[in-house]
């Protein structure tokens, strides 16, 4: 029993190593470091779904977090052009399901930052991608919070970037974590 004990334990720690180095996800074929922009890897999870794939979570002081959900959605073909009808449908059903959230529990969204969604221009390498921004009112304070959409092999991409708006560091936290998720999925040198 003492063995099997030990197995155990070194098992969930060899797992939370493994996790902490970095992982795989093999449905876009990219390797996510432990770090990206100073925030820290908390790991990966496989949704039971298929259609909902999985999510790759970081996160850092200031409650700043980002997050990457792979998944395609129950579609048997998700286009490459984040402009296909399909893809902005999709990206407005991402942000149905924030604004349901409103006036569930402690959460308030505020406001949308913006009147509509935009899409990115960001030089050189990697995806652009469609994006909308909102405020959250939380019991502690007003959360930064904006979701970011492309697709890549057959896959959506989804980006949640969020962080407390009265740090001063949250800003540009958020849109280093956006830039260099950019890069690891362009492959960027």
């Amino acid at each position: 029993m003492r063995h099997r004990l030990a197995a155990l334990v070194l098992c969930c720690i060899t797992t939370t190593s493994m996790a902490q180095a970095g992982t795989y996800e093999p449905s876009i074929g990219v390797s996510f470091p432990s770090d990206i922009a100073g925030l820290t890897l908390d790991g990966r999870t496989e949704f039971p779904q298929k259609a909902l794939g999985v999510v790759i979570e970081y996160s850092g002081g200031d409650r700043t977090r980002g997050a990457l959900y792979i998944y395609n959605g129950g579609l048997a073909s998700v286009p490459a052009d984040i402009d296909a009808p399909v893809v902005r449908k999709h990206f407005e059903r991402v942000i149905a399901d924030l604004k349901a959230w409103d006036g569930k529990g402690k959460v308030r969204m505020t406001q949308a930052v913006g009147n509509t969604e935009r899409t990115t221009t960001f030089a050189g390498c990697g995806p652009q991608f469609i994006v909308r921004e909102f405020e959250i009112d939380l019991p502690e304070g007003t959360l930064a919070s904006a979701s970011y959409l492309t697709t890549m092999k057959n896959n959506f991409v989804k980006l949640r970037v969020s962080y407390m708006k009265s740090s001063a560091q949250g800003p540009q936290a958020a849109q280093k974590f956006v830039q260099q998720v950019r890069h690891l999925l362009g492959g960027c040198r």
